[in-house]
């Protein structure tokens, strides 16, 4: 009993940041009815095969939104590995580096294929919210995995201003889904300091 009620538990608290309109949709009950199922059977790997088929169901109903986007001062060595800048100030010049943990991206399912793909634009703006400069589509991903759905996604925006004077400014990224999910900006603020 112990186990199921674990078990329920975390179903909940995976599910229930992301959407909890869809928790008991369409085609998601009888996935998280497995999931039980396969668990108390002594399947882990089966019940966690039908928790990410319930997981895509979730993302598939969801909009895209951004779990974590923080300053970092390199490159992650992965999913969750980073070291957060733990300012917004940056030198003149010096390479602005920001983590993405997008999440509610939908997949396209092909076979035994999931496909999921995010792009993203960005601004620049002052903190009266004046745009200075961007580009729109200056970032693409786009992933097939076979036979289970990536979740664990994170992306590194790296930007390189130069000539930006010495302020406060707002970097403006917006992702959007290739799949259907919508899009989402990111408001991040900078500070350059000479």
């Amino acid at each position: 009993m112990k186990k199921t009620l674990r078990l329920w538990g975390v179903i909940l608290l995976v599910t229930a940041f992301l959407a909890p309109t869809v928790l008991w949709a369409s085609g998601l009950t009888p996935l998280l009815n497995k999931a039980e199922s396969q668990y108390t059977k002594g399947d882990v790997l089966g019940a966690a095969d039908a928790l990410r088929q319930a997981l895509v169901v979730v993302y598939n109903k969801s909009k895209l939104k951004v779990n974590r986007a923080v300053l970092v001062k390199g490159k992650p060595a992965g999913f969750g590995m980073i070291q957060p800048k733990g300012n917004d100030k940056f030198k003149a010049n010096e390479t602005i580096i920001i983590y993405v943990e997008p999440v509610g991206y939908h997949f396209a399912k092909k076979g035994n294929a999931y496909n999921f793909g995010v792009s993203a634009d960005f601004s620049v703006t002052d903190t009266s919210g004046n745009i200075l400069g961007g580009k729109k589509g200056f970032g693409n991903w786009e992933y097939t995995t076979q036979g289970r759905p990536l979740f664990d996604f994170f992306m590194t925006l790296t930007y390189n201003f130069t000539g930006i004077k010495p302020g406060k400014y707002f970097v403006l990224t917006t992702l959007n889904d290739k799949h259907g999910g919508g899009s989402v900006t990111i408001k991040t603020p900078i500070e350059i300091v000479k």
